[in-house]
C-alpha cells in the first residue's frame, strides 16, 4: 500500500509494506505518484512509480557512477539493497522569516535509518531499483 501526502511544501509518499514480507512480491498496479511539480529528479521518480507497480521499494545509491562506492544513510551504513518505508520531498520555499529553504528529498528506510539530499547539494549520485533498473547501467540521480 502507498499513500500520498501533501501538506503545504512538502511531499510524502508512504511505502507501507510489511517487514516480514521484503522479498514478497505485492504487485498492486496502477500506481502512479505524480511527478514532482517542480520536475526535480524527474527520471528517478519514474522508476520509483515502475517500481511500487511490481513490489516494495528497494535501493542502492551510489557516490560513483561505477558502482563501487556505496552513499552512507544517517548511520553510516551503505545504502545496498535497502527497503525503502517513506520518501518525501520538501519542495524550496520561503520559511516565515523570509529565508530561502532549499528543496531537499528524503528517505526513510525500514530500520529507521534516513538519507536525503539537498537540491543545491553539489554531490552527484547514482542509483539501482530493484526490478526497475539495470545494475550495470547506474542511472544519475539529478
Amino acid at each position: 500500500m502507498w499513500r500520498a501526502i501533501i501538506n503545504r511544501n512538502i511531499y510524502t509518499i508512504l511505502h507501507e509494506y510489511d517487514e516480514e514480507k521484503r522479498d514478497t512480491n505485492v504487485s498492486i498496479g496502477g500506481i502512479d505518484i505524480p511527478s514532482l511539480e517542480n520536475d526535480e529528479y524527474l527520471q528517478f521518480m519514474k522508476d520509483i512509480n515502475t517500481a511500487v507497480n511490481k513490489g516494495p521499494l528497494i535501493v542502492s545509491i551510489y557516490m560513483d557512477a561505477s558502482g563501487t562506492i556505496f552513499t552512507k544513510d544517517n548511520n553510516g551504513n551503505d545504502i545496498n539493497l535497502r527497503l525503502v518505508k517513506t520518501t518525501s520531498y520538501t519542495y524550496p520555499h520561503m520559511d516565515i522569516s523570509g529565508n530561502f529553504v532549499d528543496g531537499v528529498f528524503y528517505f526513510t528506510f525500514d530500520d529507521g535509518s534516513t538519507f536525503n539530499n539537498v537540491d543545491l547539494n553539489d554531490s552527484a549520485y547514482w542509483y539501482y531499483i530493484q526490478s526497475v533498473s539495470d545494475m550495470n547501467n547506474l542511472l544519475q540521480w539529478t
